[in-house]
């Protein structure tokens, strides 16, 4: 059904086309039929062998559908349906002619007929949509002429869009004059010429006046004029001219439901522009090539710039050219809006979109450009667009290559629209060599010619150009641009990779098709880097012009208003400097391009920045880019700096911009975020560390991170070595295997701004391998490829881009689309810091120089310096560095006092950087480059000179000048080669500055001065520092003087210097110092000097007003106390210092009165000094303590107060224990010391108030002020865990009372036995297990609510030294006694003593006569009862027997006497027996078995005691608790008053392990601390921990920090360490009344291995508190030991002189402690104790802040009273006196051997189960069992108690947990 008509019919159909005598509408019919079965070809050739007949068919045709469209006398829908119709065939028609005949009418065939047909077609009369059409038409017409076409056609060319000037038609009168590469008039003798026209009778006869007026008043103007010329040359026959012109007239007027576009010319020159370039391919040459394609449309391309450029773009400028760019900066200019401005914008797109080959987003074949005319451009087009419409109106417009625009298609619901007749598109729409429009267009722009590639490029420059109302259009030329720049194209442009064809194309007469061969990587670097660079600089230029540009001040009616024109110039400028900056970032460029861009930079940032910044950044365009803008400019200088060699002049101009702009904060912001970077790229490359750039500033954990030692740079001997993943971005194109200078490959660590991230190594060895191999490979594709692929560069780098997946390096940008985002962010800027020394690059050439000859002559050197390496070195970072440092030039030039104090701010904070860099300066051994402190102190002092209104920079200068010094200045003990002393000139200007500044009348400049160099100044020792001390006094003295109790005022510090001030030695105040004057240089001495400062610091204790300056005068105070005690110097002010510190610890706030409290308790080590040197002294201070306490008992409860209760308590407990008996029992009135001590802890156990108690009234001292002004002692956070003060009242006084005179006890102070109840019971084992519940000599009691009692009895054991009763006779067993209470576990051994041997005779005893029979009870049981009485007598006490109740004998007699009421049965009669049965009948055969036995008992008793012997031993045999109940009831414990308390302990497994479990509990406070040794020259953890000994001053301070204790022997606290293990053989250990403590000292633990250094670490490592002892001149780092814990850090830097140097850091939870306070200077002689006591207030504030945690004795409390309420077995007095005389039971017994049988026994096996007494198992046992451990004598401290296999040691107490 598909098939052809048969051949008869088409030959018909021809025959009847050729028949002139049928009409022409038939001869079309059948010319349609042979055009549906002929094919392109087959038509072509029938038009050219029928081009007469086809045309005659056509005209008459034409001509019919015209007068058909203008009848009058038929209806209009009528004559316009059917004329329209017509019309279409005859448009088809034509059509078709124009496409198959070019070569036919290229020779001017029927040029006047088309003419005339064209003319009444582009009438302006016409419909828009006929027009459209008619314009498309003519295209094809006018390029199948191309040179041939006469001027008139030239000129109907030239006004096909209307509303342009009549200056772009040609001159009427003379020949056209072009350019001589373009022909456009051919002067061939023969031809029709521009003045045969004009002197045609015709066109200059005179004319009557209505063919006139008609001519003149005809609409379409030279249109008609042309036509009707036309008309009446071209058709007269004779001279007379018989024919006369006929006006033309509209073919179809528009109709009234069409809608109009409202801008005609852009309308129209949208239609032209997509015509010429969707016509080139419609017409079928005989030629097919793609050649002759370009040549039509390079034809209509140059009439495009002869006719239209100059009118749409005036400021198109033919001389710039891409080969020879013009890089002339743009200067400022304003922006006017013409009238062809939207023309201008449409063109820029039209070039945009074809030059624009975006990526394949999908699996399509062939990429589109993107499009610019906009898709619903059938709406209303306004010539300017709305405000709100103009920002996404324009963004939104398509150009859609390859299709006609949509405004060009007719609509089906248009009467006036035109469309091809379908059977003539169907035989015209065959392929006639798969030519593509886009590909044509395409080529032409960017291959066709250097000047086509010129006219591209400039067109595109006249996008920088336009007003910013139109930013779309700037916004697509940019995304193009961007796209060219990085590549991001499916084929990139040839003119970017290689040369243009050379010149052939010039000479030669046919174009030559683009290049074909397929480039490798290097072939496109070397060859197109030139054009790649000329694009570069263009693009840099030319896009600079849209910050400079200015919107005109006459904006025109309707247009954006100014704010909506800056958002969008903001925008633009914004997307401008994204590609800026990618190109720094990314893009290898040349020296030339480098220069140009920073040329541009500084160009805008001159002009748009201006001198003064705005009041409003939102106003201008400066304020909205002067961030990107400097971050920019500063980091393209760097980047520019690691490639290139910068021109002198250029940094000149740089810096000279940069000091002019210095004004602007967005400047030293962005300068100093470049610096730190900087900052790090030095630490890296000149110092090997890797700072770390998570920490905060002046954060001291801080630290830097080694890094492997970047190896020595030098030349490659032969080639550039094949890292290439480690190439800079300039790294140039040039080397032999250089990847895609777009392709960057990044085996680098790019530094941002404030962060590094690290990039993983991208592996490109594969493709280097691949490179030479595509190099000489030809393409296998006969398909010509003239645009260069990106397919095999993506394809060889798949590999890489997955190697680097997981790195921070993003994807390829995506492709541009026109809205391309403009925020900053999206382009960051970075400098890179290489990961090692494969940074440096050197060229070829220079490395191949120093073959052979040794090394080249710039061969390691940075382009900086003028060497050939690229990359960071350095030396490059150190130059860059400096230079950038003064790049703003002088700071103290800055008349903006803001900037000022911003600029020295940022220097603050990279001197502490700078400072961090020092501190790790010898992770690497790098010590030979010292750190530049000393560059910014000129600013410094020479900010001295500046004005008042300079005063806030002047402070940070000075600020900065103190810390800059200090850091300089290592302090002693440092090497020459690594002290980095100031210089002398540095300090006479330091010291000079510090002088004037402290005794001048600035405050400001005093508090600056105080608080960053006087808690230095004195551990610094500078040469000359005691010049300054009256100075510092002088300023401390004003600072405290002051009522400024503001964060600004150093009132600390000045404490803090004073307090150091004291420790200095006596000697030194002789010295001579300056006088506080300003300006005056006199010297003084001043040995009074330390009484003066004492003052001061007495004053501050008595009345200062804020908290921390407090509390640091009481630890001053109190260490000067310590000192003075410690070195027996008499001081008669020492009684009123104490006093002072005892008065503070009546202050309203508990935390600075806890801090005195722990300063008060180190002079509890002091006790006996004080006693012997200061009578009177110590009972003050325990009155002054109780007084405290009895003030605060009643709130003790509450969590603000108890730390402070609890410290009181310890003082307390200390010096009452210390004192002893002696000094507390001494009468003061009616009562003692130790009485007022025992009410204030009753008072504060009971929680009363005890103010009220007698003997605790104190002096009241006017001058003291217990109130402060300033709390800033740091958070107020609550304890996350208490201490229960009750609890701790309760366990002091129990103290008290066991060891008041016996203390220290003589074993190793332990306050707990070791004693256990198995111990010396051989049948108990060696641990407390369950043979314990069952041993029948052993009692377990309650003898109150907190205590525990066992009592053992064991035989007598002899003392290895001889008893406690020598000559005395004892029991042969003695009781053991083990107490377990708060305060610990006694145990005492009882035994009893009968007489004294020497004082009785030594014969033996006689023995008492004995009756010769025995009574005994058993004689009546059973068998002698007396028979019952009767019932009829009443009983009494005569008639009853005396071993029967008489309930029986009532009851039988009321039940005789009353039957009623016993109603018929026996009231005495017992009832239904309470047993199973079975189970009485069991136990009446007991009964009886029982009976028989005693009757045979009584029957032969008296021949058994016949047959004992007749010697009396003396006393009977004891039970196993015989002695031990004795002992229980002689101490009262049956006594009825005691019976309350005393109560029996339910035996039960649970028992015995919470027993153990109370035996491991310490009963006082116990701390861990760890102690470090650290030497000089030793930084790292492993020199540091492999220390085994110290130096002399480090093992004096330990012997007297605690005594040394065996660990192996060693039984009390031991924190952790066993002997014989990791811990080492010894341990320093300290013990008093409340605490037990051991020191890890590292230099004590083994360090022979790697294992034994872990093993270390961990102990140390696990302790909160840490002190370090450091004669390193460097300070000690928090995380040379890394820990979580360490929550409290002191170090001790020894000083010269005996002076210590103490600094003390601690985590922001842990609360404030003493005695020590940060940077305080204290005596060796009393430093053991101040170290001391500082570390276990510490520890105290540490455990304050973990949740939970049990406090000293609470944990012990706890257990007990967990004991004694489950545990505790309720009993009657009888079963308690039974379980006294008999521990276990025996039914117990019985009990456990019933179970062992079944319950089907029969009675007689039970009864005699029952009657069965069992054997004791009491000693016969032969399991192992210990031997309780008593001391024999006093050891020495690494001495052992002798050891037998007899009594073997027990093994050690369990370690009690913190």
């Amino acid at each position: 059904m598909f098939t052809k008509k048969s051949h008869q019919d088409v030959k018909k159909s021809t025959v009847k086309i050729q028949d002139s005598k049928k009409d022409s509408t038939t001869r079309l019919k059948h010319l349609k039929i042979v055009l549906e079965h002929f094919d392109s070809d087959e038509a072509k050739n029938y038009f050219e062998n029928n081009f007469s007949h086809v045309y005659f068919i056509l005209y008459d045709n034409f001509i019919l559908a015209e007068n058909n469209l203008r009848q009058r006398e038929l209806p209009f829908h009528l004559v316009h349906k059917a004329g329209r119709e017509e019309l279409e065939g005859a448009l088809s028609l034509l059509e078709k002619v124009l496409c198959l005949l070019p070569e036919l009418i290229g020779k001017r065939w029927q040029l006047h007929s088309l003419t005339r047909i064209f003319s009444k077609l582009l009438h302006s009369g016409n419909s828009q949509k006929l027009r459209a059409e008619a314009i498309r038409y003519f295209l094809l017409w006018y390029q199948a002429l191309g040179d041939n076409a006469p001027p008139e056609v030239n000129r109907i060319f030239a006004s096909l869009v209307p509303g342009l000037p009549d200056s772009c038609l040609p001159p009427i009168g003379s020949p056209f004059k072009t350019k001589s590469q373009d022909t456009n008039v051919s002067n061939d003798i023969g031809e029709f010429k521009m003045e045969d026209i004009m002197q045609h009778p015709n066109f200059n006869a005179t004319l009557d006046t209505t063919k006139k007026v008609v001519v003149e008043q005809t609409p379409v103007g030279i249109m008609g004029k042309l036509a009707n010329v036309s008309a009446s040359i071209f058709h007269d026959t004779n001279a007379l001219n018989p024919v006369q012109s006929v006006d033309i007239q509209p073919l179809l007027p528009a109709s009234a439901n069409e809608r109009l576009v409202d801008n005609e010319t852009k309308y129209f020159f949208e239609i032209l522009l997509d015509g010429m370039a969707t016509s080139v391919t419609k017409i079928q040459w005989k030629d097919r090539s793609h050649a002759k394609s370009m040549r039509s449309f390079a034809f209509l391309l140059e009439k495009f710039k002869i006719y239209y450029l100059p009118i749409i773009c005036p400021q198109f400028n033919h001389k710039n050219s891409l080969y020879k760019p013009n890089l002339e900066l743009p200067v400022q200019h304003n922006i006017l809006e013409d009238d062809y401005v939207l023309c201008r914008v449409t063109l820029i797109k039209w070039v945009a979109s074809y030059a624009h080959f975006m990526k394949k987003t999908g699996g399509s074949e062939g990429g589109q450009p993107s499009s610019m005319t906009s898709t619903g451009s059938q709406l209303p087009h306004s010539g300017t667009p709305t405000p709100a419409t103009s920002l996404h109106h324009e963004e939104e417009t398509s150009f859609t290559v390859g299709h006609p625009s949509d405004s060009s298609r007719a609509s089906s619901h248009d009467s006036a629209s035109i469309t091809p007749h379908q059977s003539l598109e169907s035989a015209g729409s065959g392929n006639y060599e798969e030519l593509s429009s886009e590909q044509v267009v395409r080529d032409v722009l960017c291959c066709w010619s250097r000047e086509h590639v010129d006219f591209t490029i400039e067109v595109l420059r006249q996008a920088f150009l336009l007003p910013f109302s139109h930013a779309a259009a700037i916004r697509r030329v940019i995304a193009l641009y961007k796209d060219w720049i990085q590549m991001n194209v499916a084929e990139i442009p040839p003119f970017l990779m290689e040369s243009i064809y050379e010149h052939a194309l010039g000479h030669a007469s046919e174009p030559l098709a683009p290049p074909r061969r397929l480039r490798n990587d290097s072939y496109l670097g070397a060859i197109g880097r030139d054009n790649i660079m000329n694009v570069l600089q263009v693009f840099m230029t030319q896009a600079a012009n849209v910050f400079v540009a200015s919107a005109s001040p006459v904006a025109p009616p309707g247009a954006l208003g100014p704010p909506q024109l800056l958002d969008e110039q903001t925008d633009t400028c914004k997307r401008v400097l994204n590609i800026y900056r990618y190109m720094v970032m990314h893009v290898a460029m040349d020296a030339g391009s480098w220069e140009q861009l920073l040329l541009v930079l500084l160009q805008i940032t001159s002009l748009v920045l201006t001198k003064v910044p705005p009041k409003r950044k939102q106003d201008t365009l400066g304020g909205f880019l002067a961030p990107a803008l400097f971050q920019t400019l500063i980091v393209t200088w760097i980047k520019a700096n690691l490639n290139v060699a910068v021109k002198q002049e250029l940094w000149q101009n740089f810096m000279e911009l940069l000091t002019r702009l210095t004004h602007w904060e967005d400047l030293i912001k962005e300068w100093a975020k470049t610096m730190e970077t900087l900052t790090r790229v030095l630490a890296r490359h000149v110092y090997s560390l890797e700072l770390s750039e998570a920490s905060a500033p002046g954060d001291g954990r801080a630290r830097g991170r080694r890094v492997p030692p970047a190896p020595a740079p030098r030349p490659a001997p032969l080639r550039r070595p094949a890292r290439v993943g480690a190439r800079t971005p300039g790294k140039s194109p040039r080397t032999s295997h250089e990847s895609h200078p777009r392709k960057e490959a990044g085996s680098r660590r790019p530094l941002a701004r404030c962060r590094s991230d690290p990039h993983l190594s991208r592996n490109a060895a594969h493709a280097q391998t691949q490179q030479p191999a595509e190099e000489t490979k030809e393409p296998t594709s006969t398909k010509p490829r003239r645009w260069y692929s990106l397919d095999s560069l993506r394809q060889s780098s798949q590999q890489e881009e997955r190697d680097s997946a997981s790195g921070s390096r993003s994807p390829s940008p995506a492709p541009s689309s026109g809205v391309e985002s403009s925020s900053i962010k999206d382009s960051p800027l970075q400098i890179d810091l290489a990961s090692d020394g494969g940074n440096v690059e050197w060229s070829e050439s220079d490395a191949g120089v120093g073959v052979g000859v040794g090394a080249g002559a710039g061969a390691g050197v940075g382009v900086v310096l003028g060497g050939a390496a690229r990359g960071w070195l350095p030396d490059v970072a150190c130059v860059l560095w400096r230079r950038m440092l003064a790049a703003l030039g002088d700071p103290n030039a800055l008349r903006d006092p803001h900037a000022h104090h911003h600029l020295f701010n940022y220097l603050v904070h990279l001197n502490a950087t700078l400072v961090k860099i020092s501190a790790n300066q010898t992770l690497n051994g790098n010590t030979e480059i010292h750190v530049p402190f000393n560059l910014v102190a000129g600013w410094c002092l020479e900010a001295e000179a500046l004005p008042s209104s300079h005063r806030a920079g002047k402070l940070v200068a000075l600020r900065l000048l103190c810390e800059s010094t200090a850091a300089q200045a290592q302090g002693p003990g440092a090497p020459s080669s690594c002290s980095g002393r100031p210089h002398l000139a540095h300090l006479n200007l330091y010291l000079r500055a510090l002088h004037h500044g402290l005794t001048g009348e600035d405050r400001s400049v005093v508090d600056v001065l105080v608080e960053h160099a006087a808690p230095r100044y004195l551990s610094l020792a500078l040469e000359g520092h005691s010049l300054l001390l009256l100075d510092f006094v002088h300023a401390s003295t004003v600072v405290l003087n002051s009522s400024d109790m503001g964060p600004s005022c150093p009132r600390t510090a000045a404490v803090t210097f004073l307090g150091s001030l004291l420790a200095l030695p006596d000697g030194l105040m002789n010295a001579p110092m300056l006088q506080p004057y300003p300006h005056q240089y006199n010297t003084v001495s001043c040995p009074d000097l330390k009484e003066h400062v004492l003052n001061i610091v007495v004053r501050v204790c008595r009345r200062e007003g804020a908290g921390a300056a407090r509390c640091a005068g009481a630890c001053a105070l109190a260490a000067h106390c310590a000192h003075v005690l410690a070195a027996r110097d008499a001081c008669p002010r020492l009684p009123s210092y104490v006093t002072c510190l005892l008065q503070m610890l009546m202050m309203k706030n508990k935390t600075i009165a806890k801090v005195v409290s722990d300063a008060v308790l180190v002079l509890a080590d002091y006790t006996d000094r004080i006693v012997e040197l200061y009578p009177g002294l110590v009972e003050k201070i325990i009155k002054w303590i109780c007084a405290c306490l009895a003030q605060i008992s009643s709130s003790s409860g509450r969590d603000s107060v108890k730390p402070l209760a609890g410290s009181l308590l310890l003082c307390l407990a200390e010096f009452a224990g210390r004192c002893g008996p002696a000094t507390l029992l001494q009468p003061d009135g009616d009562q003692t010391l130790l009485l007022i001590i025992f009410k204030v802890l009753y008072a504060v156990m009971k929680g009363t108030n005890g103010s009220d108690i007698e003997g605790l009234s104190l002096p009241v001292d006017e001058d003291f002020d217990p109130n402060i002004q300033l709390d800033n002692l740091g958070p107020k956070t609550t304890p996350a865990s208490t201490i229960d003060v009750k609890l701790w009242a309760q366990t002091i006084c129990s103290q008290l009372v066991l060891y008041l005179g016996h203390w220290p006890l003589w074993s190793g102070c332990q306050t707990s036995s070791s004693v256990c109840e198995q111990h010396d019971s051989p049948a108990l084992g060696s641990e407390l297990s369950a043979a314990v519940l069952g041993a029948p000599h052993v009692q377990l009691l309650r003898l109150g609510d907190t205590t525990l009692a066992s009592f053992v009895e064991l035989p007598a054991i002899d003392p290895p030294c001889g008893g406690t009763t020598p000559g005395l006779m004892t029991s042969d067993r003695q009781v053991r006694v083990l107490l377990r209470d708060i305060c610990g576990k006694a145990c005492w051994d009882a035994s009893a003593l009968y007489y004294d041997p020497s004082i009785g005779s030594s014969d033996p005893p006689e023995p008492l006569p004995l009756p010769a029979t025995i009574d005994s009870p058993r004689d009546t049981t059973l068998s002698s009862l007396p028979p019952p009485l009767p019932a009829d007598l009443l009983p009494d006490y005569k008639n009853s027997p005396p071993d029967k109740h008489q309930l029986d004998h009532v009851l039988a007699y009321i039940g005789h006497t009353s039957p009623e009421v016993a109603c018929g049965r026996r009231l005495d009669e017992a009832g239904a027996s309470p047993l199973a049965p079975g189970h009485e009948d069991e136990l009446v055969c007991a009964l009886v078995a029982h009976r028989n036995a005693e009757r045979h008992y009584l029957a032969h008793r008296d021949s058994d005691d016949e047959s004992e012997p007749s010697e009396w031993s003396g006393r009977e045999a004891a039970g196993p608790f015989e002695q031990s109940r004795v002992l229980v009831a002689q101490l009262g414990t049956l006594s009825a008053a005691r019976r309350a308390h005393a109560q029996l302990l339910r035996r039960s497994d649970r028992l015995l392990r919470e027993l153990r479990n109370l035996d491991q509990q310490r009963c006082r406070e116990t701390h861990k601390v760890a102690v470090i040794y650290v030497g000089k020259g030793q930084e790292t953890r492993n020199e540091i921990l492999s220390n085994r000994c110290g130096s002399p001053a480090y093992e004096a301070f330990l012997a007297a920090l605690a005594w040394e204790v065996e660990l192996e022997s060693h039984v009390g606290f031991a924190g952790g360490l066993r002997g014989g293990g990791g811990g080492g053989v010894s341990a320093p250990y300290v013990a008093t009344l409340t605490l037990e403590a051991l020191f890890h000292v590292a230099t004590r633990m083994p360090a022979d291995s790697p294992d034994a250094i872990l093993n270390k670490t961990r102990h140390l490592g696990n302790d909160e508190v840490h002190v370090v002892w450091s004669e390193h001149w460097r300070p000690y780092k928090r995380d040379t030991l890394p820990t979580q814990f360490c929550d409290v850090l002191i170090v001790l830097y020894p000083l010269p002189g005996g002076l210590l140097r103490c600094t003390v850091s601690r985590k922001p939870d842990v609360a404030v402690f003493g005695p020590l306070w940060e940077e305080c200077i204290i005596r060796v002689s009393c430093c053991a104790a101040l170290v001391r006591g500082a570390a276990f207030a510490g520890g105290r504030a540490v455990r304050a802040t973990m949740p939970l945690y049990q406090h000293a004795c609470s944990e012990r409390a706890r257990d007990l009273d967990a004991l004694v309420t489950n545990h505790t077995q309720p009993t009657t007095f009888e079963t308690f006196v039974t379980r006294i005389r008999e521990p276990v039971p025996p039914h117990a017994h019985h009990a456990q051997l019933a179970s062992s049988h079944s319950t089907d026994q029969t009675s007689a096996r039970l009864a005699n189960a029952l009657i069965d007494h069992g054997a004791s198992s009491w000693g016969s046992c032969t399991e192992p069992h210990s031997v309780s451990p008593r001391p024999t004598k006093r050891l020495g401290p690494f001495k052992r108690p002798p050891q037998s296999a007899a009594t073997p040691q027990p093994s050690s107490a369990p370690r009690h947990n913190r």
